[in-house]
């Protein structure tokens, strides 16, 4: 039924995602703001017509929108005329971008949904951040579709001449899981995939870990053995299609999850490729990937908001780049159910998305923690047994450096408070902390302790702290007490 209906998809007006204008869906345009270098490059160091060969090559290219075909010159006159202004997002200093992998034509459910990464950049900080989403996740469709596995929403929109097309249904329904409003969308297959990494003439990937799938998917539906070895290698497009495929590998890679971090790391490895300045300098490997872009792909954003796109995003360091996978691992957003005539399914831990919308929200907060490392200490400081593991387990998730669960000395504390042990070494991971525990912070424990002074101590809130033992926390950069007021406050997770 899927293959059908993409044969469905190929029969429809090309208008089929955007009935205006200005949101034609010619997937040719995710790399045009960066040829505009590459003809400024060739035009003065390779040659005046070598860069002719290439704008005649670019503008043999059409945009189709409301049955109107525009020409690649008057995108260009459109283009200068968007000069100044701000694309979407970036008025709010976020821009996200639904980044769709499906298999295309000729793949056994051709559009089932094999990659789903929502990409968020952060202009003011030049922050990136990559959240993967499993296919396995169920959400919750319109109509009389129910709640249904998240990688059939191109194919379901499509049925249900969802408005906007399937890519329209993928769009809200990742909004619905993290809260995020999306912007903009980019969907590949795998023949597109393959062939791009080909034009580049392959791409450096370090593999962590070597693995064996005895099980991978053949052309022809049948099933073969690949391997990869742990090391930094070269791989052609072919190759690195079956590294972000393989779902039933050896030594810790036999999960969709794992999957998509290798999806991560490939994509890294193509912007860093594409950017190279062999790439830049090459007008006819451009050209040729800008062809097979326009076979494989679809996007919605125009010419002139990808060159601000691209504008905006220069520089960006790879420590400023921050990867992440909804999963279900211990403490994880996810947990394993058993569906519809025994269908695996993935649904959310809590009842509803909303701790995946607080990880969506505070993504870029994550990286400023984990660089800070802060040791820190729960201790509980109430009579509800467990709730130092609890709320351990759930700042674990976010990423924190927990190295010490316990109960405290006194069980009847009111407040809960942390103590920043560094002299404010750490201010990321203090005001992550305050905000995710709705805590006062402290920062003169010794000195108080010193100098106990109990009718301070009263006034403070503090009299339960004076059997505190400072050798047991010496080692500590932050020491959090719980108290009464945290049993019913969940913590905030992000990451």
């Amino acid at each position: 039924m899927i293959d059908d209906l993409e044969k469905k998809e190929k029969q429809k007006s090309p208008n089929l995602i955007n009935k205006k204008l200005k949101k034609h869906s010619h997937p040719t345009l995710r790399f045009w703001g960066k040829v505009f270098l590459v003809l400024a490059i060739a035009l003065v160091g390779v040659g005046i017509s070598l860069g002719v060969k290439v704008v005649m090559s670019i503008s043999s290219h059409e945009i189709t929108g409301d049955g109107e075909k525009i020409s690649f010159f008057q995108q260009i006159s459109h283009l200068f005329s968007k000069q100044g202004d701000k694309i979407n997002g970036e008025k709010d200093d976020r821009i996200n971008i639904l980044l769709l992998g499906v298999g295309g034509y000729g793949h056994q459910g051709s559009l089932l949904t094999d990659t789903i990464i929502m990409l968020s950049f952060k202009p003011s900080t030049k922050q990136v951040a990559m959240l993967s989403i499993p296919r396995d996740l169920t959400v919750e469709y319109p109509g009389n579709y129910y709640w249904r596995k998240i990688n059939n929403a191109i194919a379901f929109g499509l049925e249900m001449e969802y408005p906007g097309g399937g890519e329209a249904l993928a769009v809200d329904l990742v909004e619905d899981v993290t809260g995020q409003e999306i912007h903009y969308y980019g969907r590949i297959d795998f023949a597109g995939f393959e062939q791009i990494i080909d034009g580049l003439g392959g791409i450096k990937i370090n593999v962590e870990n070597s693995f064996v799938d005895y099980t991978y998917p053949t052309d022809d539906y049948g099933l073969q053995t690949l391997s990869f070895t742990a090391g930094e290698q070269i791989m052609d497009g072919e190759t690195a299609l079956k590294y972000v495929r393989s779902r039933h590998g050896t030594n810790g890679e036999g999960s969709d999850f794992a999957r998509a971090k290798r999806q991560q790391k490939v994509l890294l490895a193509l912007k860093n490729k594409f950017t190279s300045f062999s790439t830049l300098i090459n007008p006819q490997k451009i050209s040729e990937i800008l062809s097979t872009l326009g076979t494989h792909t679809k996007t919605d954003l125009e010419i002139w908001e990808m060159l601000r796109i691209y504008n905006l995003s220069q520089n960006i360091k790879e420590d400023n780049i921050i990867n992440f996978v909804i999963d279900n691992s211990p403490g994880g957003y996810l947990k394993t159910e058993v569906g519809l005539e025994g269908a695996y399914i993935l649904v959310p831990s809590a009842d509803d998305f909303s701790e995946i919308h607080d990880l969506s929200e505070n993504i870029f907060s994550y990286q400023e923690i984990k660089k800070e490392e802060a040791t820190i200490s729960i201790q509980n400081g109430t009579s509800q047994a467990g709730l130092a593991q609890e709320k351990a387990e759930g700042l674990i998730r976010n990423d924190y450096n927990i190295i010490d669960i316990g109960n405290y000395d006194n069980n009847k504390v009111k407040q809960t408070f942390i103590y920043d042990l560094t002299g404010g070494q750490i201010p990321d991971t203090i005001d992550s902390l305050r905000s995710d525990l709705n805590a006062p912070v402290y920062s003169n424990l010794p000195l108080m302790l010193k100098n106990f002074d109990p009718k301070k101590a009263m006034t403070l809130n503090l009299d339960y702290y004076h059997n505190l033992d400072l050798k047991k926390f010496s080692d500590l950069d932050i020491l959090v007490v719980l108290g009464r007021d945290s049993i019913n406050n969940q913590v905030l997770s992000y990451y």
